[in-house]
């Protein structure tokens, strides 16, 4: 949605060092010598005991703040995933949101994983590659002014889908046409598809099979294009006319579906939720067979409602949406990283260089279901939208564009959308210590995520004798590792930096050349935040 109102950006618990699935009491905490925590642990306890997860939600979220206001982060982020887990048990699973959300933000995650073949799994859907990730711009920029074509020479790189919005009933007297021709065909001469938000403004009510529709379809095949039709999205926000009956909203779509099925064999349907909120998300699914991508508006922003949120990852606020969802090849239908907030006056361009990262060397290959990301390339201060808090725009900063750059030139980008595409190499990447089979030179990156949006500088890779393998200074901290050199089994440390090269975290990872599947922990040095 283009000109949507400030929403408070949130996040999720992903990949966290602890993860309680069952009835847990009292985690494995810091030794406390005050009587306050402990008086509360054992009132949380009693209340889990007897099954009153409201008690035991209130005592757990005490107890979270208590480790939080002392910034010992890890216990903290226990607590607060022990409060989400129990308001859900409660039955009020968004009560826990919040702390699931503060959770997230203050955790320290550091996971290395190892390149693997891919190989073919489930049957694709339309347009769906086998592996890689379609690289896509709304391209808004100062230097763009809304071309593809000049896009593509400001960048200096060729992109897969372009994106565009057209409301419903809108017009476009100079092709005489309902469908954005124009736009399309100066894709169509760059090899590019075209993704187009059809904004239902009048309300769903206004959606029918009429003569609107069925000529937008007859032209949108008339294309020859691929066509990722994100029909009405962010149905689960307020600020849209189309939100509020699930009901109504799920048979609009599914006529949408049935009428380009129809007539436009070029379209694939795109169902489009914004991130948050989570709660009512689910009720507006109109079912597999109406659904051909799953997508996402994902924006990451440093400051919301008063609040810095540099602890926000779009990782995690998208994991709990994959598990749910990643049945479909899901795409970030639009999102960017502001580097500049206006409400602070104040730069966060190094941090946006690492949430860069996030959306393009991490995400890709820790969810891979995520096979499309369009950049949303605007700085909102040049529109009219009601909220002008941040600048996306990659060319006000060159770190940010040269970033973008360097990250989408990987050969797992792709640039044209076609059934079943693969990129150079197919290649997906596990844990680790869950891989089987280890020998000769293996590519092993690591995933590293520091309390409160901290950026480390720094991998350095050890041996078993503590010898120094490899280090990496760039996410992903790519390295390759020839275990024909190493013994049979045994333990990596790895040491994340910062620009002092001082040591933040410090983490063992088991690896074993046969079968077998190890367990490990970390141990993180005190946050110098």
């Amino acid at each position: 949605m283009m000109n949507k109102k400030p929403f408070t950006l949130l996040s999720v618990v992903f990949a966290a060092a602890v993860f309680f699935s069952g009835l847990h009491m009292t985690p494995a905490i810091a030794a406390d010598p005050g009587k306050t925590v402990n008086s509360l642990i054992a009132q949380m306890n009693n209340a889990v005991k007897k099954k009153a997860w409201n008690q035991a939600a209130t005592y757990a979220k005490k107890i979270a703040v208590y480790y939080d206001d002392r910034k010992m982060y890890e216990p903290a982020a226990q607590y607060y995933a022990l409060t989400d887990q129990y308001w859900t048990r409660y039955g009020k699973p968004d009560w826990g949101i919040t702390s699931q959300i503060r959770g997230d933000h203050i955790r320290t995650v550091v996971d290395t994983y190892a390149e693997i073949p891919a190989v073919p799994g489930k049957k694709l859907e339309k347009f769906e590659p086998l592996t890689g990730m379609y690289v896509g711009m709304y391209p808004a920029g100062k230097p763009i002014k809304g071309s593809p074509a000049m896009a593509e020479q400001a960048f200096g790189k060729k992109h897969a889908i372009y994106l565009t919005y057209t409301r419903w009933r809108q017009t476009y007297p100079k092709t005489n046409s309902v469908f954005p021709v124009a736009y399309a065909e100066e894709i169509a001469k760059l090899g590019g598809a075209i993704q187009i938000g059809w904004e239902p403004m009048n309300g769903l009510d206004d959606v029918k099979d009429d003569e609107y529709v069925r000529q937008f379809a007859r032209e949108a095949k008339a294309s020859g294009i691929p066509v990722f039709l994100r029909y009405a999205s962010e149905m689960n926000g307020e600020w849209v006319p189309w939100n509020g009956d699930p009901k109504k909203y799920i048979e609009k779509f599914r006529l949408i579906h049935d009428i380009m099925a129809e007539e436009a064999p070029n379209v694939t349907m795109v169902w489009s939720p914004n991130f948050l909120p989570r709660g009512n998300i689910d009720v507006y699914y109109p079912g597999d067979k109406y659904v051909d991508w799953v997508g996402f508006s994902l924006y990451i922003i440093p400051f919301s409602h008063g609040e810095l949120k540099l602890g926000g990852n779009p990782i995690d606020y998208m994991k709990p949406l994959y598990d749910k969802y990643s049945k479909k090849p899901i795409m970030i239908s639009e999102g960017a990283v502001s580097f500049y907030s206006y409400q602070l006056d104040k730069d966060y361009t190094k941090w946006g260089m690492g949430q860069l990262a996030n959306y393009y060397a991490y995400m890709p290959r820790l969810l891979p279901q995520v096979k499309a990301m369009t950049y949303f390339d605007l700085d909102k201060r040049t529109t009219n939208y009601d909220n002008q808090n941040n600048n996306y725009d990659l060319h006000d900063r060159p770190e940010m564009l040269n970033t973008y750059i360097k990250l989408t030139s990987s050969p797992y980008f792709l640039t044209s959308v076609q059934d079943g595409a693969v990129p150079e190499s197919a290649v997906t990447y596990k844990p680790l210590s869950q891989v089987r089979e280890l020998s000769g030179k293996v590519k092993l990156f690591t995933y590293v995520k520091l309390p409160l949006g901290q950026q480390p500088y720094a991998v350095h890779l050890y041996d078993g004798k503590k010898l120094l393998l490899k280090r990496a200074y760039a996410p992903p901290f790519d390295m390759e590792v020839d275990f024909d050199q190493l013994p049979a089994s045994g333990k990596l440390t790895v040491k994340v930096l910062d620009e002092k090269f001082r040591v933040l975290v410090t983490k063992e990872m088991p690896y074993q050349k046969s079968a077998t599947v190890a367990f490990f922990g970390f141990q993180a040095m005190p946050s110098p935040l």
